[in-house]
């Protein structure tokens, strides 16, 4: 218990250290143009690093699927570092657990249908892309 307690400290140690992305109002006041593209904004490969080691030291699912939506929770990640921690999982239904959850904590939301190679079967792919565009439900 100690040692996964000491690990999900470092955890969020780690992303606190993140950029938090812009904030503030994003209207469009170019008069007429269109708005200015917000960088994407990404954790650094050592804090990627960090953090995929935690993940990797953990020995089940539920565990890695608590620290790893504490850290997507109080850092920043985008579409790439989120479908590297999903990957850690040993089930489809987890990874689909935790892209769900992820999603709104998304730096670019919008490169999230790039997830397909994240899951072994189709059918979870699907069950994520109606869970973003739930107007498309079949």
């Amino acid at each position: 218990m100690k040692r996964y307690v000491f690990l999900s400290i470092a955890c969020i140690a780690t992303v606190l250290c993140f950029a938090q992305p812009p904030r503030g109002n994003h209207r469009n006041h170019g008069g007429g143009r269109p708005p200015r593209q917000e960088r994407v904004i990404c954790a650094t490969p050592e804090q990627m690093g960090m953090i995929m080691k935690v993940l990797k030291d953990q020995s089940f699912d539920d565990k890695k699927a608590d620290i790893a939506k504490l850290c997507v929770y109080m850092g920043t990640f985008c579409t790439s570092d989120i479908a590297q921690m999903a990957k850690l999982f040993s089930f489809d239904d987890n990874r689909l657990d935790f892209l769900k959850y992820a999603y709104q904590y998304c730096s670019d939301p919008q490169n999230y249908p790039t997830l397909r190679d994240c899951f072994s079967f189709s059918s979870n792919y699907d069950k994520l892309l109606e869970f973003i565009y739930p107007e498309m439900k079949r």
